[in-house]
Parts: C-alpha cells; structure tokens; sequence
C-alpha cells in the first residue's frame, strides 16, 4: 500500500528538445501518455505540449525575453522533481544541460533513446543516479516502467513530523545562523548520529 501511494504521488519532470519534435513527436507523445496512464504527476507538461509545438522562429517573434523565464522555470520543476525523465534521440546541449544540472541537484535521471540514436554527449556520463535506456516502439512502455521503478530506489523520501513551538523557534534561529534549511539541519542531525552510533 505504502508503495502504491509514493507512486501515485511521484512527481515527473519529461522534457525533450523542441527541435527534436519534427523527427521524434510520436515517441515524445508516447512518454506523455505512459506517464498519464500510470498514474504519475507530470510537473512539465504543459511546457512540451505547448511550447513544443512552437518552432524556434515563432519564439523568436515573441522574443528573447522568454528564454530567461523558461530557464527559470524549468529549474524550478527540476527541483521539485522526484524523478526527470529527458528524450534524448535529438541530441541537445539545453538537454545536457538540464540532465547535469538535476544530477547536481542528486536527482535520479533517466536518459531516454530510441535505438541506433544514442547521443555521443551522454556515453562518458558516470553516476549511480543517471540510467542511458534505449528502445524502440514496441518496448518503450516496459522500458520506461523499469528505469522509473529502478529510479525511484534512488528518489529522496519526504517525511513530515511534529514538533513543539518552542523546538521549531529554536531550529529557526539555529538555521538562519547557519544560513541552512531546516532539513538540512535535520539531516545533518540524523548524519552525525549514525556516524558516532554505527
């Protein structure tokens, strides 16, 4: 049961390069809809359903304004992410970009390809938490089930408690001393003490 509802509960970021879209749309569509039907909450969405439609010459008329904001927005969904998911057939710097920065941030990701379009940029990349998965039309959907159940073994786990007023004025003040979140704090906590009770 505990499992069933992190699932239900995972938060996705899937994204893939809009140049890609021409020669890669039915794959990109298919992930869409795998993530739909499984149940996953796909925080990037709306952002390769709509702005994947666009070419580059129609962001270009709106303006290069846009570019910041999407750049901050993506960001922001790769840090409430649980899992990041990128379609990687088309090879894109801006992918490589966002798959190293969610590996910095020690998020699992899953590097997706469709066979014989392997991209060169992604072979050296070293890290437990980073999965290179081919496949092709007919095994996309137990591919991507697998990689996600491999992934999510390496997801944070959220965990909520209660604590006195008084105990959260004192991690208030300790925290902002440190320049740290609570979390952090917490965690560094948990870390000290299983380092001293092994």
């Amino acid at each position: 049961m505990l499992l069933f509802m992190y699932h239900i509960c995972m938060r996705v970021f899937f994204t893939a390069p809009r140049q890609g879209k021409q020669y890669f749309d039915y794959y990109y569509q298919q992930i869409l809809s795998f993530l739909d039907n499984e149940g996953y909450e796909n925080i990037n969405k709306d952002y390769l359903l709509n702005n994947s439609g666009a070419s580059e010459q129609e962001l270009k008329k709106v303006g290069k304004n846009i570019y910041p904001l999407q750049h901050k927005l993506l960001l922001e969904r790769i840090h409430m992410a649980d899992i990041l998911i990128y379609e990687c057939s088309f090879q894109s710097f801006s992918i490589g970009f966002l798959i190293e920065k969610a590996l910095e941030l020690d998020k699992p990701v899953i590097g997706l390809c469709l066979e014989n379009h392997v991209p060169n940029f992604l072979l050296g990349l070293e890290s437990v938490k980073f999965q290179l998965v081919e496949y092709n039309k007919e095994t996309l959907p137990s591919a991507l089930k697998a990689a996600i159940k491999k992934a999510s073994f390496h997801t944070d786990k959220r965990f909520n408690f209660y604590i006195s007023p008084d105990m959260l004025a004192y991690l208030n003040v300790v925290t902002k001393k440190q320049s740290i979140t609570k979390s952090t704090f917490i965690r560094n906590l948990i870390q000290e003490y299983r380092k001293n009770n092994p």
